[in-house]
């Protein structure tokens, strides 16, 4: 009874993150128009670092950790903070706020791809279909018709630096697994987005010198201030507390749900519409991710009742 009310307050966490990323990708075009994107990322980065780091203290958990983990530690917060959010902050830019969500909805076929790679486990033939169909889905997103393959840097950057983020955080993910037996997700949180937060900082650097702070709105300091507080603070501590609970692959699931309320989102607050192809990409995204992480129970489930039938 106990672990069945623990993994319901897990899905109900996760699904309240899902509802703070999918706002968070609006609130974040609408504060760029104001802000240079380095600098609203390197001031919300290092908001969400300063929150976590007190909160530690508050609850004297203090920031030691195993010697034998910091390398690791530093690593997967370069890997996890510093590159991601070059990346992120830089494609969601330069694309749409439901692009942003429905390519990071692949991120189920990603862990797939990388827990086969490291041999953390095996991948059904139905996995195999579902990461074909996810990077089909993925390019009708991009290219928003099928038949198109004169792809442009200058026109695609975005949605790619998005899909290679989306990759960036799955290894952060997969990798942050083992260590979080031994380190608690709050500490883990804070020390990795304080550790990528300090060697992001030097990259904002000239967007804070040609930033004119005094023209920047209350409304955009807003948005500002609730992306670190929810969408890094919060958000983090939830994602990998549910990563040590119930593990890798149940956690990046809830990402499935991202892409219907992020494109909802998008149209209340920045009236934004995705085309007929798109909508076609994130159904097959969607179907490719369920076979992904689920179809091969679908199928051992029919080949078990045609034995039965027999």
């Amino acid at each position: 009874m106990e672990n069945q009310e623990t993994l319901g307050i897990t899905d109900l966490f996760m699904l309240l993150i899902i509802l703070i990323w999918a706002i968070n990708f609006s609130f974040i075009k609408i504060a760029l128009e104001e802000f240079n994107p380095l600098a609203f990322n390197g001031i919300r980065m290092a908001f969400a670092s300063i929150i976590l780091v007190l909160v530690l203290f508050i609850t004297k958990q203090g920031l030691k950790v195993p010697k034998k983990d910091i390398w690791k530690l530093v690593i997967l917060g370069i890997i996890g903070n510093t590159v991601y959010q070059l990346l992120f902050i830089h494609g969601i830019n330069l694309t749409t706020a439901s692009n942003t969500s429905i390519i990071m909805a692949m991120t189920p076929a990603s862990v797939a791809l990388l827990s086969l790679l490291f041999k953390h486990e095996k991948i059904h033939w139905a996995a195999w279909l579902g990461i074909a169909l996810s990077f089909v889905g993925f390019y009708l997103v991009i290219t928003k018709q099928p038949g198109t393959f004169g792809f442009s840097w200058e026109n695609l950057r975005g949605d790619l630096m998005i899909f290679c983020g989306n990759l960036v955080w799955a290894v952060y993910t997969v990798f942050s697994k083992p260590l979080l037996g031994r380190i608690t997700p709050l500490k883990w949180s804070a020390l990795t987005l304080a550790v990528g937060t300090v060697l992001y900082l030097p990259f904002c650097v000239p967007a804070f010198s040609r930033q004119d702070f005094r023209q920047i709105s209350f409304k955009a300091w807003a948005i500002l201030a609730f992306s670190g507080i929810f969408a890094l603070a919060v958000s983090y501590v939830v994602w990998y507390a549910s990563v040590k609970r119930v593990g890798n692959s149940k956690t990046v699931i809830y990402g499935n749900v991202l892409p219907i309320f992020a494109v909802i989102f998008a149209y209340i607050f920045i009236a934004e519409r995705i085309g007929f192809w798109q909508a076609v990409g994130a159904l097959i995204i969607l179907a490719g991710v369920y076979l992904t992480r689920s179809g091969y129970r679908f199928f051992s489930a029919r080949g078990n009742r045609h034995k039965g039938d027999i």
